[in-house]
């Protein structure tokens, strides 16, 4: 990673509603949780295996060796969380 990147394996995305809905794809959004896989030299607050919440409508969807990826600017992190 370079700069202020940071690459999140996404938490799954969620296919059904809280009440049992079965969502298409066009209506399953982008998971708002992932795990920090790794971060550019420039983050500063961020290293890999952090829990965090990020703006998902930022993100750059990236597949490698069938992994999606999403790559974030370190700005679109909102929150780390601890588990």
């Amino acid at each position: 990673m370079i700069n202020n990147k940071v690459l999140i394996t996404p938490d799954s995305i969620e296919e059904t509603t809280e009440s049992g809905i079965i969502l298409s794809k066009v209506e399953a959004e982008i998971p708002d949780k992932g795990i920090v896989v790794s971060a550019g030299n420039k983050v500063k607050e961020l290293k890999e295996g952090d829990y965090v919440i990020y703006q998902p409508r930022h993100a750059m969807r990236i597949k490698h060796e069938n992994i999606e990826y999403l790559m974030f600017p370190e700005s679109s992190i909102i929150a780390k969380i601890n588990k």
